[in-house]
């Protein structure tokens, strides 16, 4: 029996100091850490970075296209023309020899005109791209998390028998400031807190 108390009261050690971790750990993992000595308070707030990726905008088109104009040039030539002429001759005897039925040719010739066409390079085309270094001013909202600390504490130290409401009336509205840190008294752990922050 006593085996059995023992054993059921470390289970419950156990189980106790199980749920005191967790409830540590979500205290830890809170936005505002806290201790015995100072509070602990986060402030977080957006940082505006920018930067650049390349995209298209765009592109360049090169076509060629074929266009047929008529061009006219002017070719020197040259032709031979046959010219006949008759002269009389007087005098002069023929044998039988000579007489017949003869025929002569004599040729008679002219430059033709030969066309030829070739391609030939007139123009060249050059495409290219530089990098243009430019500036750009963007806007965007960022965020930023204020924090305001109210103290609402009353633990100052008072006359025995004085309400907040007797005690040193001309100085009320000074105590009555939040986080006013005043020589000769107790400060609060969050007025400890607002110091350390007005600090940074």
């Amino acid at each position: 029996m006593d085996r059995d108390q023992e054993r059921a009261a470390r289970r419950e050690g156990t189980k106790e100091e199980h749920l005191r971790e967790e409830r540590e750990e979500y205290l830890r993992g809170r936005e505002g850490v806290r201790d015995e000595e100072e509070l602990r308070v986060q402030r977080t707030e957006e940082e505006l970075r920018a930067g650049t990726r390349e995209r298209e905008a765009g592109e360049v088109r090169v076509r060629k296209d074929v266009r047929t104009d008529r061009e006219q040039i002017s070719v020197p030539t040259r032709h031979e023309e046959v010219s006949v002429e008759r002269v009389p001759v007087e005098g002069r005897e023929a044998s039988e020899a000579e007489i017949g039925e003869d025929e002569v040719t004599m040729p008679v010739t002219e430059d033709e005109v030969v066309v030829e066409k070739r391609p030939v390079v007139k123009e060249e085309i050059r495409i290219r791209k530089d990098a243009v270094q430019d500036e750009e001013v963007v806007e965007e909202d960022v965020r930023r998390e204020e924090i305001d600390v109210e103290d609402a504490t009353a633990t100052r130290r008072r006359r025995a028998g004085e309400t907040a409401a007797t005690a040193h009336p001309e100085g009320r509205a000074e105590e009555e400031r939040p986080g006013r840190e005043e020589t000769g008294r107790d400060e609060g752990v969050l007025d400890k807190a607002k110091r350390k922050l007005q600090g940074q």
